[in-house]
């Protein structure tokens, strides 16, 4: 099965990305966004995973310490390849709480290496895939304002498709403890 860690979003900060997409969309001529239910952060991409493997990444997930926090997302940005652009918004890297998000990433890194799970060894960075894909003939313009997303829950995330539609599905989950807490 196809697995990721993530935080999913509350429904307001979903609703903003919408905002955020029809801009793209409205500016384009071609491309593939993300569904509302499906956007999300992620902290760590397993890929395949054979199913025997499942019960290594619980307890990974239940060792995370951090207290809840809010992450600040303020910069636009695209990966470009092919000429096919994937358009993303990024946490702000003066945000005061990116440290702790590291911190959340790293420990999960750790964890999963100690595991024995492959990893991306690419540098962390933050940031909500608003869509892939795109074209377009003019730059794109966008509005972007500063959006909070809180950190309050660690998710171990399937992905399949169902009746020809990508799905994302909590499997596995961990609130993060109140705030001045030791763990996530």
């Amino acid at each position: 099965m196809r697995l990721f860690i993530a935080v999913f979003l509350s429904d307001e900060v979903k609703a903003e990305l919408q905002g955020l997409q029809e801009q793209i969309r409205s500016q384009s001529y071609k491309g593939s966004f993300t569904r509302p239910e499906n956007l999300h952060l992620t902290l760590a991409f397993l890929g395949e995973t054979p199913e025997e493997k499942l019960k290594l990444l619980y307890p990974i997930i239940q060792e995370i310490k951090s207290p809840a926090f809010e992450i600040s997302f303020n910069r636009m940005g695209c990966f470009t390849h092919s000429q096919k652009e994937l358009w993303w918004i990024g946490a702000d890297p003066n945000g005061p709480k990116l440290s702790l998000l590291r911190s959340v990433h790293q420990q999960l890194i750790d964890r999963l290496i100690k595991e024995g799970f492959p990893v991306d060894k690419r540098p962390f960075n933050a940031h909500i895939t608003l869509g892939r894909e795109i074209r377009h003939t003019e730059p794109i313009v966008l509005d972007c304002r500063e959006l909070k997303v809180k950190v309050d829950r660690i998710s171990l995330v399937k992905s399949e498709r169902i009746a020809g539609v990508l799905t994302y599905t909590e499997i596995y989950g961990q609130d993060c403890l109140e705030p001045g807490s030791v763990s996530c």
